[in-house]
């Protein structure tokens, strides 16, 4: 009986130490979040996609309060956080995530959160670009491909 007592024991301490180590992969996830500016940076992504949806369908302005509406239930910082925080908890470690938040304290940390979206897109802006450029290529693989496969349909 004591044997199977100091297993539970010891079960119950090795499960609460996960549970301590969620806790503070949670804590600096979101210390992390709020350093990268998170919240600012979905509330412009929503407004974004609202100004993205009227543009491709007009018909939908007079709704732009609803869609306004809809997407900050759904779509704002305040009903992702907390998944945000459990990938991020997930993802990395209490250590890893103190870490990373070491180095965004810092001036270059400062710095990268400040200009990793503008290269982000500048870096997206070449793949288009490069996609562009070849847009024929593509297209000749395309029919080549749609052929191919004609054929193989007909035997």
């Amino acid at each position: 009986m004591k044997v199977l007592k100091l297993g539970f024991f010891l079960f119950s301490l090795s499960i609460s130490q996960f549970a301590v180590s969620d806790a503070d992969s949670e804590r600096e996830a979101e210390i992390l979040l709020t350093s990268m500016g998170m919240e600012e940076a979905m509330t412009q992504t929503m407004s974004q996609m609202v100004d993205f949806q009227l543009q491709q369908n007009p018909t939908l302005a007079p709704f732009k309060s609803v869609i306004i509406k809809f997407f900050a239930k759904h779509m704002s910082w305040a009903s992702l956080k907390s998944e945000f925080v459990k990938i991020y908890s997930e993802a990395f470690s209490a250590k890893e995530l103190r870490e990373i938040n070491e180095f965004y304290a810092t001036e270059t940390g400062r710095k990268t959160i400040q200009l990793m979206p503008s290269l982000s897109a500048q870096g997206g802006q070449i793949g288009a670009d490069r996609v562009q450029e070849n847009i024929g290529e593509l297209q000749a693989m395309i029919k080549a491909e749609s052929e191919r496969l004609q054929k193989l349909s007909v035997q």
